[in-house]
């Protein structure tokens, strides 16, 4: 089985660049600090409405960038719409709404975050800019701190001064959900 058409990261395997099919430009290059192996967790860090945020490394398959997709009729504001991965449909959900962010603007080109969670893979749209980066352990917090994202985090890793939300993409699709349901 050739490498474009294997499912998974092989353990270990970095995120990284790939060449789109025809005239599409490629993936933006990873920058990555994961070489440290005394690391305690190992994440992609991104922004969202310019704030950054992350997400386990084991829980992420790739980095993809939609310029087409398909809307859905009266899907909910956070379902951007469904697009082809190399022949798989794919779910395009903005968790913006959820975390209390503005909305993103109106532009075509979507850059995603391809994860794994609650049974299958959703792409997340981030702002663009991605790195995978290595920390020394996850502070943890319960979900009525006052911490922002405290909620959908599993916990936050410690970047300098800040606290980086380590997201977990299972209570986003959830919440997500629920949001639908009560738009319902």
């Amino acid at each position: 089985m050739g490498h474009a058409a294997r499912r998974g990261r092989v353990p270990g395997e970095a995120l990284h660049g790939r060449s789109a099919p025809g005239d599409r430009p490629a993936v933006p290059p990873v920058t990555t600090s994961l070489l440290d192996s005394s690391a305690a967790v190992r994440a992609c860090v991104f922004a969202l409405a310019g704030q950054p945020f992350a997400i386990d490394v084991t829980q992420v398959r790739e980095v993809a960038i939609f310029e087409e997709w398909t809307t859905v009729p009266l899907a909910p504001p956070h379902l951007v719409g469904v697009a082809n991965l190399r022949g798989d449909v794919v779910p395009i959900a903005d968790a913006r709404a959820v975390l209390g962010l503005p909305a993103r603007g109106g532009a075509r080109k979507v850059p995603t975050l391809i994860v794994e969670a609650e049974g299958f893979e959703v792409a997340l749209v981030i702002d663009g800019d991605v790195s995978l980066e290595a920390f020394g352990g996850i502070v943890t917090l319960d979900a009525s701190s006052p911490q922002p994202h405290a909620r959908w985090a599993l916990g936050f890793l410690p970047d300098g001064e800040r606290l980086v939300p380590l997201l977990d993409p299972g209570r986003l699709l959830r919440a997500l959900k629920e949001a639908q349901r009560e738009e319902e």
